[in-house]
């Protein structure tokens, strides 16, 4: 049996609550306690309707007695404070330690100020009376409020709700097993938890001439499909905003569900609160429609995701907008609303506005960071989206491991390099210039500088590199001619255009990569893209097109970013966002 219960409905008078040896001892400190209390004290200050805390798991081992399972740090701390209100109560309460004795006489002198630290439980309860009792104490000196004592016990009784959660479970070794579940991580029951209980109890089958056992375990099959459906991490990357980190992922369904009644989520446990009344509804009215009722809606919800997912149209365009930050629950009332063609448009209208409404020529590294990242965001997408032969990853978008840069293509200052690179950075540019047709005894100068720079007593070798790189790029550079009459395709104004933070001089990248590459020139990073593929690395369809010069008609230099590059580039990206357009 699951249900929230105020504090007041926790039969501490004629119940004995058993904590057993399996758990640890009582260890909240002062932090704890007291955060507690603020809480406690902000539901009376704010006049909350209540407030909830974790859930409390037991098991009844025999008449009047429950074994604690999962909370009894939580249901200690809520003992120890009625202890300190025991003048305003005329009940007698226990609770018991398996592994100590005494434990009722303990409490009985607490209250009159008589403290035991023989043991670490009695030590740990102890110090946190005395810390109820101090900030009580300081709250009355302080003329915050003379009546604080009354108000915190009777918000604590009136307001003050746990998830209380009775097993059914009577074998020892089997609460044991469901102890060690439910704090392996410390990470505790979850709505999702909770609602399965709700789903999978014995009074949703009275009705039923089939057999209880096999309806539970139908509905038990189809809620893990969806999880293990769900714990795909592509899919799940797909469907929501940022990496969400939730223990059950088929929590996320539950809150659009609650999201779409209206109902505001505040609290964690809010999203059972909703179904709970629900399921008692059901139960009282002997209808036994709670399953029926609720579960169409939530396989309804899972089918709509899973059919985007398995679409590549519906794929690239709503995982482009989740990723903006288009509200999930919107996309799918608009999709229940319409027909394919109209969701599509549908789809296609929202990128426009998001994505296609700023002049491309406007934007640079420097005064517009965020929409250049956005922007080639959309262009990597659509040009998966259009090859129509794999699907965007928006998985390397969201895990935390992974941030997202810009990269200059031609790199802004080649010869801003550490000292303690200038070696790496001659080997690699050294292998670019043996592409080429070069000066061998620029490269025999290199193997040379390269090994004068071993030697730690070598002087002027900062010198020696800067006029050695210089010379360097200044072979691999590549000479424009006519210059100003190659804005032909994108139309973007020449002085723009050459603009080294421009738009049309920026890629993709990870930072891990991008540091990587550091100040190397065209060639060097176009070697290193190609190098990442090949090790399995991913690099943004864009970013590697890029720097292999895919956009470009007829690529004059493979070791330099030329005009004519930067120009065809950008008339790709501005083809995408026309592309968008024709769609509306």
């Amino acid at each position: 049996m699951i249900e929230p219960k105020k504090i007041k409905e926790i039969n501490f008078s004629d119940n004995i609550y058993f904590i057993p040896s399996y758990q640890r001892g009582y260890r909240w400190d002062k932090k704890q306690v007291e955060e507690l209390l603020d809480d406690i004290y902000e539901v009376y200050v704010t006049k909350q309707e209540s407030y909830c805390l974790q859930p409390i798991v037991v098991s009844k081992i025999e008449e009047n007695k429950y074994e604690i399972i999962d909370g009894q740090q939580r249901l200690t701390t809520i003992y120890i404070l009625l202890t300190r209100f025991k003048r305003f109560i005329d009940e007698k309460f226990q609770l018991d330690f398996e592994v100590r004795q005494n434990c009722v006489d303990f409490f009985k002198k607490l209250d009159t100020g008589i403290f035991d630290y023989s043991n670490p439980d009695f030590s740990h309860i102890s110090n946190a009376y005395k810390v109820i009792d101090s900030w009580l104490n300081i709250k009355k000196e302080t003329k915050i409020d003379s009546n604080i004592e009354m108000n915190i016990f009777q918000t604590l009784l009136e307001k003050v709700e746990v998830i209380w959660y009775d097993v059914e479970e009577s074998n020892r070794e089997e609460l044991v097993k469901v102890f060690t579940r439910l704090n392996s991580g410390k990470i505790g029951l979850t709505n999702a938890e909770l609602i399965k209980a709700l789903f999978l109890s014995k009074a949703n089958f009275e009705n039923q001439s089939k057999d209880i056992y096999t309806h539970q375990l139908d509905i038990s099959n189809k809620w893990n499909q969806i999880e293990n459906a769900l714990q795909n991490d592509d899919f799940w990357n797909f469907i929501t905003k940022s990496e969400n980190k939730l223990a059950t992922r088929i929590d996320y369904i539950f809150q659009l569900i609650v999201r779409n009644k209206n109902i505001a989520i505040k609290e964690e446990f809010d999203v059972f609160r909703y179904y709970y009344p629900l399921y008692v509804k059901s139960r009282e009215s002997k209808e036994y429609d709670f399953i029926e009722s609720n579960w169409n809606e939530i396989d309804l919800y899972f089918t709509i995701l899973q059919d985007w997912y398995s679409n590549h149209e519906y794929y690239h365009l709503v995982g482009l907008l989740i990723w903006d930050g288009a509200d999930l629950l919107i996309l799918i009332k608009e999709y229940q609303e319409s027909n394919k063609t109209l969701f599509v448009k549908y789809l296609f209208k929202e990128i426009e506005e998001r994505f296609c409404y700023i002049k491309i020529e406007d934007l640079d590294y420097k005064n517009s960071y965020n929409q250049v990242e956005k922007t080639l965001v959309f262009f990597n997408v659509m040009e998966v989206y259009r090859s129509k032969t794999n699907r965007f990853p928006f998985k390397q978008l969201k895990v935390k491991e992974i941030k997202w840069s810009l990269e200059h293509i031609h790199p802004q200052n080649a010869l801003d390099v550490k000292q303690s690179e200038y070696s790496q950075w001659l080997e690699d540019h050294k292998k670019v210039l043996k592409t080429i047709d070069s000066d061998d005894e620029l490269t025999d100068r290199i193997e040379n500088l390269i090994v004068e720079l071993k030697d730690t007593n070598a002087k002027n070798l900062k010198l020696q590199f800067e006029d050695l790189s210089r010379e360097v790029l200044e072979n691999l550079d590549y000479k424009e001619n006519n210059m100003e009459s190659i804005s032909k395709k994108s139309k973007i104004p020449f002085e723009k255009l050459i603009g080294e933070h421009h738009i049309s001089n920026m890629a993709l990248l990870d930072t891990k990569k991008n540091s990587s590459l550091g100040n190397s020139a065209f060639g060097v990073k176009r070697k290193s893209i190609i190098d990442f593929e090949l090790n399995g690395l991913y690099i943004p369809n864009a970013t590697k097109n890029s720097f292999l010069k895919y956009y470009s008609d007829y690529p004059k230099h493979l070791n330099y970013w030329t005009l004519e590059d930067r120009d065809e580039y950008l008339f790709k990206i501005q083809e995408q966002m026309n592309f968008v357009k024709t769609k509306i």
